[in-house]
């Protein structure tokens, strides 16, 4: 799974408080199905997993020192969630970033 978010005018930590946010509040939507419920709840479940783990300092610094001027991160959420990585730039954060 993937998910997409937007640091063009927000750090990676702020980008996925909203868009964590915004997937809860989409989930209570009373039109939403339950295949489409299903699919927010494992997104909810990664984003709530990534800013509980995330070493954000470090994440900043490793943007800073590669000089990555990005406008979307992409999370990268395989079947085991402790083994998600961050892609920048088309670069992979290093396991290190994540307690």
């Amino acid at each position: 799974m993937e998910i997409y978010l937007d640091i063009s005018r927000l750090c990676i930590e702020t980008a996925a408080q909203k868009k964590y946010e915004g997937l809860i509040r989409q989930y209570f939507k009373a039109k939403v199905l339950d295949k489409e419920k299903i699919i927010l709840e494992k997104q909810i479940n990664a984003l709530k997993y990534f800013l509980e783990k995330a070493d954000f300092p470090l994440l900043r610094n490793f943007c800073s020192n590669a000089g990555l001027v990005e406008t979307m991160a992409v999370l990268i959420v395989p079947r085991q969630v402790e083994d998600m990585h961050v892609r920048l730039n088309n670069k992979t954060l290093p396991v290190g970033v994540f307690q």
